[in-house]
């Protein structure tokens, strides 16, 4: 992982993707299962059903079972566990936002900063070891997961963004010698935004489908120029000579 002295923090589900979990099971009214697991969901993801899950307090697996959707012969055992993992490495992506993020990535960290499960982090991990890079009209997580360098996920460190900003990013910063004021983070919740600011840092709310990416696009580009500019004047006086990275 790169070591520059910035980073870009940004939202995954609403910001990076819109794909929900199981997506070739619900999005196909077909398949034998559809029924039983758009049902079985409705509960899990109805007020708070979902914190426990996203903060690491049960895993897919136990979640799955909890769901009590009946096989068939058709089906291994571990057919819904096995179908998870391969759907989230199959979201769509926002090949867009990926590509303006690719392009500072030598100057910054990109780190994708979710409120999200043990199934998502494990595939994260999972497809970052291929490092593959993405091929023409190839838009899935899968495909794309290397232009992140790492990633911070609620199941891992036991807490929502909303349950405290600095608990959230505060141990992932120090780690890196990093503070909230070497931070931009993008994320589709004003709450969220408005903590990270709290905290000195530079937040943009944005949504994917809904704002335009040339709002996204501006302020990323105002946000590395800031520091491009603040690095040039300390350089100057110091009496050294650099050039602008060209990026």
């Amino acid at each position: 992982m790169p070591q520059p002295g910035r980073v870009v923090f940004v939202d995954w589900h609403g910001v990076l993707s819109c794909d929900p979990f199981w997506a070739s099971i619900r999005d196909n009214a077909r398949h034998p299962l559809h029924a039983q697991l758009v049902a079985s969901l409705a509960p899990i993801f109805t007020g708070d059903g979902a914190h426990g899950w996203m903060k690491g307090q049960v895993s897919a697996a136990q979640v799955i079972a909890g769901m009590g959707i009946r096989l068939d012969r058709r089906f291994r055992g571990d057919f819904l566990q096995r179908r998870l993992l391969a759907d989230c490495a199959r979201m769509q992506v926002n090949v867009p936002l990926l590509q303006m993020l690719r392009e500072v990535r030598p100057d910054a960290s990109i780190v994708v900063s979710t409120d999200n499960m043990d199934c998502f982090a494990d595939t994260f991990r999972r497809v970052r070891e291929t490092r593959r890079p993405a091929g023409p009209r190839r838009e899935t997580f899968a495909e794309w997961a290397f232009v992140c360098d790492d990633l911070i996920c609620s199941s891992d460190v036991a807490a929502l963004k909303s349950e405290g900003i600095v608990r959230f990013f505060g141990p992932w910063l120090s780690r890196h010698g990093l503070t909230f004021q070497d931070a931009l983070i993008i994320d589709d919740s004003a709450d969220t935004c408005a903590a990270f600011r709290e905290q000195g840092g530079t937040a943009l709310c944005w949504r994917m489908n809904a704002d335009d990416i040339a709002t996204a696009a501006a302020a990323l580009s105002r946000w590395h120029g800031a520091f491009t500019e603040a690095e040039l004047l300390c350089a100057a006086a110091r009496g050294e000579d650099r050039e602008a990275p060209t990026n």
